[in-house]
């Protein structure tokens, strides 16, 4: 990811909202030239009912494709001004087209990832490594990708997809399993499944668990 920027101002009804922005995310791919880099800002309600930060907006811009990705919490998920229409994927890992994040932070989760896509690799349709969290994570979104795993994330990097991919009916979920947050750091990230089913997640889950990637 690029460098971060955070601002706060206010909702309509003087809560605090805190402005995540990462201005570009996919930095190395910006400065080669390859067109998978976006702007990403997340918007967090710090002041609200469940007395805990919870993203209620994001937009993510390729500039390079012209795609627009945006979502207010509980009004929907729209491209370039239109709903996007909620593509129901895969929930069979076989046919799942699933992004493993490389993360250059340290050895530890170089490993973790090297170990899943040796792991995945058997049981999916493919994978990919786009470098570039909220590119990924609006693909998600849009049913262009299956799933997204990845490892020692930052807030900027996620927080505009998570509300984009659940908005579109996609599930944001930690390493343990439950509902990921702006604090999370590991996540397994899924597209709409069929009846709000979760079994991609719980699938790619077990071969984590079972390959010893869930913990570095």
């Amino acid at each position: 990811s690029g460098s971060d920027s955070d601002s706060v101002g206010k909702d309509e009804e003087g809560g605090k909202l805190l402005f995540i922005v990462d201005p570009i995310d996919g930095t190395t791919n910006f400065q080669a030239g390859l067109p998978m880099f976006c702007v990403s800002i997340g918007v967090v309600s710090l002041e609200n009912e469940h007395n805990e930060p919870v993203v209620v907006a994001g937009v993510i811009y390729n500039p390079i494709l012209n795609e627009m990705v945006s979502a207010v919490k509980s009004r929907g998920c729209y491209m370039n001004g239109k709903r996007l229409e909620s593509k129901i994927g895969p929930s069979e890992l076989n046919q799942a087209l699933i992004n493993v994040g490389f993360p250059v932070t340290s050895a530890a989760t170089l490993k973790a990832s090297s170990t899943a896509v040796a792991a995945l690799a058997t049981s999916v349709r493919g994978l990919r490594m786009i470098a570039s969290a909220s590119q990924v994570m609006s693909w998600v979104a849009q049913g262009k990708l299956s799933a997204y795993v990845s490892w020692d994330l930052n807030a900027w990097d996620v927080a505009a997809g998570m509300v984009i991919v659940e908005e579109s009916g996609g599930f944001v979920s930690n390493f343990e399993g439950g509902r990921a947050d702006i604090s999370t750091r590991d996540m397994i990230v899924t597209c709409n499944e069929a009846d709000g089913a979760r079994k991609l997640t719980q699938d790619i889950r077990k071969i984590l668990n079972d390959s010893g990637c869930l913990e570095y």
